[in-house]
């Protein structure tokens, strides 16, 4: 096949330093591995620089063909076919204006209060189902620390992958927490062009996390190694899954 044919589209965004975007190129613990890994198939990638929630609306689109450090969630499986690359343990936590005089100590009480979150962002599978009365949904973090700043919004949700450092120094944190388990993945939208090659993909990350080669990306970086866990059951469904979703593309 002409190598043009194996050229993806990934869409890449700033967050250090599992990925972000420096002189027109993507780099960081993530997108180095994902980089080293398709050059060793043969394949190449062409960065693009876009905002999460572009890349789930182009994702589904079959616009893009690479998304990279990400969560799934039931509506993504219906356009996302993910690869597992790591397992994380993720825990939520809540800030609150200096305005806003409460405590919150559960769910119940955060579903009566305004609550500032980022717009196509996954926070955890209670938060996503909760039935929150007010619901304030922007594009930025610094927009939800200076609206939480001025008492426009009475709470932030925020975790680890959500530039809880913001927060952490400025506002009073709520006793409510919610700690569950997060694994992450890289992703080929199922519509896209070049889904053909998710079998060989989703192969290789395996052998990279079993033989341990992932390790090296977090150690350069200065980063912990993260835990992996496998599920033999699953990892033997790679090839049949991957036949079944090139059915729907072509």
């Amino acid at each position: 096949m002409p190598v043009s044919a194996k050229n993806f589209i990934g869409h890449c965004r700033n967050y250090p330093p599992d990925l972000y975007f420096e002189n027109g190129k993507c780099t960081g613990i993530v997108a180095d591995l994902v980089s080293d890994i398709f050059s060793e198939l043969g394949l190449s990638i062409k960065w693009q620089k876009v905002p999460w929630g572009r890349s789930l609306i182009d994702a589904q689109k079959g616009d893009v063909d690479l998304l990279i450090r990400h969560s799934m969630t039931p509506a993504r499986e219906y356009y996302l076919n993910p690869i597992k690359y790591t397992d994380e343990t993720r825990t939520l936590h809540f800030f609150t204006s200096p305005n806003f005089k409460s405590d919150i100590t559960s769910y119940e009480e955060l579903a009566k209060v305004n609550v500032g979150s980022i717009r196509g962002v996954f926070y955890s599978p209670i938060f996503s189902k909760l039935e929150i009365d007010h619901l304030t949904v922007v594009s930025h973090s610094t927009q939800l620390l200076g609206m939480l700043e001025r008492g426009r919004i009475d709470v932030v949700v925020t975790s680890r992958s959500h530039d809880i450092e913001l927060f952490e120094s400025k506002f009073n944190k709520a006793s409510l927490t919610e700690t569950f388990s997060n694994p992450n993945y890289i992703s080929i939208p199922i519509h896209s062009k070049l889904i053909k090659y998710y079998d060989d993909i989703a192969k290789l990350m395996l052998e990279y996390r079993k033989s341990g080669k992932i390790d090296r990306y977090y150690e350069k970086y200065g980063e912990p190694v993260p835990i992996q866990t496998f599920d033999d059951k699953v990892d033997s469904q790679i090839n049949s899954k991957a036949l079944n979703l090139s059915s729907v593309c072509y």
